[in-house]
């Protein structure tokens, strides 16, 4: 049937203005049908859709102030017309400008130098003829209800949430909705498209109201996102062929546990729900370093390690960018893949802030481990779907991350790289945007082997298993003795004090040193 024009295509018609684009909804409403499964196109809540900013701030971000006659505070005087500053600001801006392009042709130049690329041109071309070249969608469903950072701007602030007990009754009342229709199996009949608003900058800019060729190929573009696959067996023979990361095996352990539960929850044709299954519990780690690192600081007993806070922000912040970017492709969708998410998320977060009380090194270890296995992973995925992702174009969150001038935190992660090997990646298809995702993990991965230093509990893995060895060991020597003689009918005399044996004095320390002046240790 026809379809009513979106609220934003008028605007889009015309050349739009900052303010134009402002005053603009956040998304339209559409119905989206698709041949096999039905879907609907939903916009973002009315909350998100704030009008531009009614209290307009002076040049060089000084917030007006309202004229107040009787007001005693003297206020400084206007600087808005002062040919000097303006002249400065001019001076200062423009070195701006020539110092982003300066990064840029370096960057280019040191990625033709390491990764030249010939069929660049030619991936281009096949996604400028492609039938999804145009298409311009998302399917979120967390982004339908809960909206995107990047549809709020300076002078359209975000606002602030509600309380607590508001928030969550609404959140509780939405979901329980979605675990009734998960359990009757109609999920796929409500599946969300959000068609959000066009910018200047999208090199497909729509510029007319949505046509049912439109929604026909959002519909067929998410069902041709339902065909990617992965192989699990591929994945884990990238990572025997690779130079090992070095884990004792109470870290290997877990990560092995980990790894084969995905396998499981996730078969290889739901790789972008796992996708968004692990962008969501990987930003957890940066977060849990950062807890500690400020609880340390707050008593006073470490702050020599303080410039990695930021560095562990930059982390989250790229894969909170990564998840944005799985949301956008519809990994989100199912009630279940949130529940399992989310609840992990909090699980995982809790036990990297117990393994750092336990050892800081261990568990940078632990995530260098999961980063590695995330550039196996992404790498087999980029491969195995080359064809297909690149008739895909790259989500608007992705350009407006990679592609941005202002890189907000990119290059403050990628710690362990030379600063003359700056990364700019090219973002214009799908295909690139799981490239740039495996090289950011791939630095992710160099980080956190730069955070254990080598005067660390990780300078020599056997000792750490030899150690885990010896505790587990006493634990079950402690607790079998104490068994027996309790069902032989006698009284434990003296039973093994593990604290004392675990403590600075104790055996297994005693012997932890001993065995360090041997070779072999």
């Amino acid at each position: 049937r026809a379809l009513p024009p979106p609220p934003f295509a008028a605007a889009n018609a015309r050349a739009m203005s900052p303010v134009a684009l402002l005053s603009a909804p956040v998304a339209a409403r559409a119905r989206a049908p698709r041949a096999r499964v039905p879907g609907r196109a939903t916009a973002l809540p009315k909350h998100l859709r704030h009008p531009v900013g009614a209290v307009r701030g002076a040049k060089r971000g000084v917030w007006a102030a309202r004229a107040v006659s009787d007001d005693p505070v003297p206020r400084p005087p206007s600087l808005d017309e002062d040919p000097e500053l303006d002249a400065l600001e001019s001076a200062v801006l423009a070195a701006d400008v020539a110092a982003a392009e300066a990064r840029e042709a370096l960057a280019r130049a040191v990625e033709a130098r390491v990764s030249p690329s010939a069929s660049a041109d030619e991936a281009d071309a096949a996604l400028a003829a492609s039938p999804f070249a145009r298409v311009r969608c998302e399917y979120g469903y967390i982004q339908s209800n809960a909206g995107v950072y990047i549809d709020v701007s300076k002078t359209r602030p975000p606002g602030v949430p509600k309380n607590v007990l508001a928030i969550s009754t609404e959140n509780f009342a939405r979901e329980l909705k979605e675990l009734r229709k998960f359990v009757a199996g109609t999920e796929a009949e409500d599946d969300a498209i959000l068609v959000p608003p066009a910018f200047p900058g999208d090199a497909f800019f729509v510029s007319s109201p949505l046509s049912a060729e439109d929604v026909d190929a959002m519909s067929a573009l998410r069902d041709e996102l339902e065909t990617l696959r992965l192989t699990n067996d591929a994945v884990w023979e990238r990572e025997a062929n690779r130079p090992e990361v070095k884990a004792p095996w109470i870290i290997k352990g877990p990560y092995l546990l980990l790894c084969y539960a995905l396998d499981f929850a996730f078969p290889e044709h739901k790789p972008i729900q796992r996708f968004w299954f692990l962008e969501t519990v990987a930003r957890m780690p940066y977060f849990s370093y950062n807890t500690m690192l400020t609880l340390y600081e707050l008593l006073g007993w470490w702050r020599r390690s303080s410039e990695l806070q930021r560095v562990h922000f930059a982390e989250q912040w790229n894969e909170y960018q990564h998840l944005l970017v799985m949301e956008s492709l519809g990994g989100d969708r199912s009630w279940r893949d949130r529940f399992l998410a989310q609840h992990a998320a909090l699980f995982y977060f809790l036990l990297l802030c117990f393994a750092w009380l336990l050892s800081p090194a261990l568990a940078y270890n632990f995530s260098e481990l999961i980063e590695a296995h995330a550039v196996d992973t992404y790498a087999q995925f980029a491969e195995e779907n080359k064809k297909k992702l690149r008739l895909m174009p790259a989500p608007r969150v992705a350009k407006a991350y990679w592609t941005n001038d202002d890189l907000y935190l990119f290059d403050a992660f990628q710690s362990a790289r030379p600063k003359r090997a700056l990364r700019r990646p090219k973002v214009r298809s799908l295909h690139d945007v799981f490239c740039a995702i495996r090289d950011d993990e791939a630095e992710h991965v160099a980080t956190m082997g730069e955070c254990q230093m080598e005067n660390s509990a990780m300078a020599d893995v056997r000792k750490v298993d030899l150690v885990t060895a010896l505790t587990l060991f006493t634990i079950s020597a402690n607790f079998w003795v104490t068994n027996f003689l309790t069902k032989a009918g006698g009284e434990v005399a003296t039973e093994l004090d593990l604290g004392e044996m675990l403590g600075e004095d104790g055996a297994l320390s005693v012997a932890a040193r001993l065995l360090s002046f041997l070779p072999f240790f």
